[in-house]
């Protein structure tokens, strides 16, 4: 990271010059810096419909999280903003895949390299299909626009759960700059922050944003001592890494904004993040959850199935670490890099129509090693290798005639390279497991359009749609044994075709109505739509026998209707909005975790049905000026209607692992999820808090806010195994501020999840305990009892981060 370093040095001594230059010392004044008077509400400007539209006169459902807010959290990472956000959940994983994103219970696995996120993300106009992005660090934010339910039309790509639009900072009119650092105390992070813009000329902006964060780790890692002794378990080596994650992080982003005439603007960013972690990622994940009370591998008690923060393992031995070259360092680790560049030019070729184009580049490169043990004797350890290379482009036509009819119509097109590569050992017995890499090539073209009709002021009637032709081709499948030849596996007449072709025609249908100024009615029809593809989970060479198995999955599509309405009451002092929805899913893609093969695959449920009723509500009393009080709530009911899944380990027959019988293994192979609620899909989610600021003299002022975020319990489980259910949880943040009224000083703590709940993100049975599926055996009532029984396996879980507490300073100038 030194290069990274050298630059942020770089960026600093910018920075520190464009503060002395002439134009910032005369042209800016402490205070200039603008903020969103209302974070919940308010004339917010939003892009849901590449409109300049505010959020309340918005017909689509939303949450929209202002930069005044994100700042006040101390929000650097998308996985922050989940408890400001009813029914979203994120979380990390072991794998390549980057973690998770789910929002009403719709989302896609976590560790899927290949599979594109049923809840996406947009970073200024750039449609990012890879949780990967939950790994690059967010910071300079003008605000997060969070779109529930499906989105087909504006943001390049179909996504059939959500959208996640992220809108970065612009240069401003005046000068500015921003010094911040900070030390958050549960994971020993020390952070800087520098931003630093000014305009160069009269048509001409420069903005810059760094951020450098150092970290020992919230997770402690321990060898525990064997069973009766005060020594480690024979021929173990004891960690001397004692924090997780030992974690270095560098961003960058450059921002540049040209306006060489009043009808053309064009604006370049381009963004770098480099992430380090000593520590292999599946430290970040822990056994949860224990069928008989205590682990199931040697050494192990019942004090290593709790969810506490204490992951229990071990060093690396040097000759298991010996057996590739791909791994390194006896705890594992993860350097991850990522490369964003976009562009978008605005041409208003004349009053009423506007061209703009979007040009997008997301790299990824990242190399990790872990001991995927979760107990101090390791059952597995592995290595993998992700690379990503997305070029994109976005061409659309806006109308604004201002009369009855109005327009958008484009075009997209993507062009997206992956390749994984999985290398995996068994540890006690130095034994490697077959190689495993593939390379695909993926493409994307859609067209779509929206026709604007207004009949009167108070009626608006869109219709619209997007027609989308995928391909995705899988060059190779090379499985390579240990010290054997490379086989590409699609080479193999048997192998199933490695083209694949996807078509799909979108439509949307909105009809809004404005009975009063300040209240807005709508109700909409949407369907969405998710390509198909080829899985790339690891298969432990089962690939090989068995090839016209092929590893392809179908595409996912939706359909359904919302209602809503927007208001605002009291003289605008009270904002209230309502959505209703009801959404049917086909081919919905699930991610399993197959214990046999060591990884994750992906399935597809038949149907799935989500429906429930969201609220948004704010108020700022007149009467107590800096007061606002806010509070959401969801309800949702999400079942698979039609699914048979794989079964858990250790199901049998008995306890419902009676379908789909093989008569060669001579054994049932699924369960029948059908009427069972969807995974990581709670019931209830709800959010309430406040926020006060007043003043303490002339020179000072104080604020004070807290935000409570509640969920009913929800299964984590891939195959909704029963120990893997999270019991309700409360989470609280808070924050208390001093600063100056003209905010160039300000001293700030600030609290997440003070509660300290660690709630879990995903679930998986855990390799090396449970045992068979589908037979008609008896199930264990504890270890080995009675003689002969079927085991359930152990849970491993990722939880949330814990509690932490960060003091900050930052000054404007």
């Amino acid at each position: 990271m030194n290069a990274s370093k050298a630059w942020l040095c770089a960026c600093t001594t910018l920075a520190a010059a464009l503060a002395a230059s002439p134009s910032l010392a005369q042209d800016s004044q402490p205070g200039d810096r603008a903020e969103q008077d209302d974070v919940y509400g308010g004339d917010i400007i939003v892009t849901a419909r590449r409109r300049v539209e505010t959020a309340q006169d918005t017909p689509v459902p939303m949450t929209v999280l202002s930069d005044t807010l994100l700042d006040r959290y101390g929000v650097t990472g998308i996985d922050s903003i989940a408890q400001f956000t009813p029914g979203l959940l994120t979380g990390e994983s072991s794998g390549s895949m980057g973690g998770s994103i789910s929002l009403r219970g719709i989302g896609s696995g976590e560790s899927m390299a290949f599979i594109d996120q049923a809840v996406s993300v947009n970073v200024d106009g750039v449609p990012i299909s890879s949780a990967q992005i939950l790994r690059a660090a967010q910071m300079d934010l003008q605000q997060i626009e969070v779109l529930r339910g499906p989105q087909s039309l504006f943001f390049g790509k179909n996504s059939p759960g959500g959208i996640i639009s992220i809108i970065t900072a612009d240069p401003g009119d005046t000068p500015e700059l921003m010094v911040r650092t900070g030390y958050e105390f549960k994971a020993r992070e020390k952070y800087v922050d520098i931003t630093a813009s000014a305009p160069l000329t009269d048509s001409i902006g420069l903005r810059l944003a760094t951020h450098w964060s150092k970290q020992k780790g919230y997770i402690r890692l321990v060898t525990p001592n064997a069973p009766g002794t005060s020594s480690p378990p024979p021929g173990l080596i004891p960690t001397d890494l004692h924090r997780f994650p030992k974690q270095d992080e560098i961003f960058l982003r450059g921002t540049l904004a040209i306006d060489p005439t009043d009808r053309l603007s064009i604006s370049l960013k381009g963004t770098y993040t480099d992430t380090e972690i000593v520590g292999g990622p599946s430290f970040f994940s822990d056994i949860v959850a224990c069928p008989y009370g205590s682990a199931q591998r040697p050494f192990e008690d019942a004090s290593n199935c709790e969810n506490d923060g204490t992951v229990y393992t071990s060093q690396l031995d040097p000759s298991f670490l010996a057996l590739s070259p791909l791994f390194y360092g006896p705890y594992g680790g993860r350097i991850n890099k990522q490369y964003l560049v976009s562009g978008q030019i605005d041409w208003d070729l004349t009053d009423a129509l506007k061209l703009t184009s979007v040009s997008g580049y997301y790299g990824v490169r990242e190399a990790l090693t872990s001991n995927g043990g979760y107990g101090p004797t390791s059952n597995n350890g592995f290595a993998v290798r992700f690379t990503n290379d997305q070029y994109s482009q976005e061409l659309r036509l806006a109308s604004d005639f201002g009369g009855m009819f109005d327009f958008v119509v484009g075009g997209f097109y993507e062009d997206r390279k992956l390749y994984t590569l999985t290398f995996i050992a068994i540890p006690v017995i130095n034994y490697p497991l077959p190689t495993e890499s593939t390379h695909q090539d993926q493409k994307s073209a859609s067209a779509f359009g929206q026709l604007l009709f207004n009949p009167t002021d108070q009626l608006q009637i869109t219709a619209g749609g997007r027609y989308t032709h995928e391909t995705k081709h899988l060059l190779d499948f090379t499985v390579t044994p240990y010290g054997g030849t490379p086989y590409d596996v699609t080479t193999d007449p048997l192998y199933p075709d490695t083209k694949l072709k996807f078509n799909d025609f979108s439509p949307e249908l909105t009809i809004n109505y404005k009975p009063f100024d300040d209240v807005m009615l709508f109700a909409s029809y949407k369907e969405g739509f998710k390509s198909g593809g080829f899985d790339a989970g690891f298969t432990n060479g089962a690939i090989v026998l068995d090839p016209a198995r092929g590893q392809s999955f179908d595409p996912e599509e939706v359909s359904g209707f919302e209602v809503g309405m927007k208001s605002r009451f009291a003289d605008r002092q009270v904002t209230l909005n309502l959505t209703g929805y009801w959404y049917d899913y086909s081919g919905l893609q699930v991610s399993v975790f197959d214990t046999t093969s060591r990884a994750f695959r992906l399935q597809n449920a038949a149907k799935a049905r989500i429906r429930g009723i969201e609220m948004e509500t704010s108020f700022r009393p007149y009467s107590v000026p800096g007061l606002s009080l806010h509070a959401a709530a969801a309800f949702n009911d999400s079942k698979f209607r039609d699914y048979l899944a794989d079964c858990y380990a250790g199901q049998t027959v008995s306890l419902g692992c009676n379908q789909q019988y093989d008569a060669v293994l001579m054994r049932y192979t699924a369960q029948d999820l059908s009427g069972r609620r969807l995974r990581k899909a709670p019931v209830f989610t709800g959010q309430l808090g406040g926020y006060y600021e007043f003043g303490l003299g002339k020179s000072l002022m104080m604020s004070l806010s807290a935000d409570a975020s509640y969920s009913s319990k929800y299964n984590v489980g891939t195959q909704l195994q029963p120990l893997a259910v999270q019991k309700a949880f409360a989470k609280l943040d808070a924050t208390f501020r001093l600063f100056t009224p003209d905010h160039k000083w300000e001293l700030a703590v600030i609290g997440r999840n003070l509660t300290n709940k660690r709630n879990l993100i995903n679930g998986i049975d855990r390799t090396g305990t449970g045992g068979a599926k589908g037979t008609d055996g008896v199930s264990c009532t504890s270890i080995g009892t009675p003689t002969g029984c079927i085991p359930l396996a152990d849970i491993i879980g990722t939880p949330a981060k814990p509690r932490t507490v960060a003091i900050q300073l930052t000054y404007n100038y």
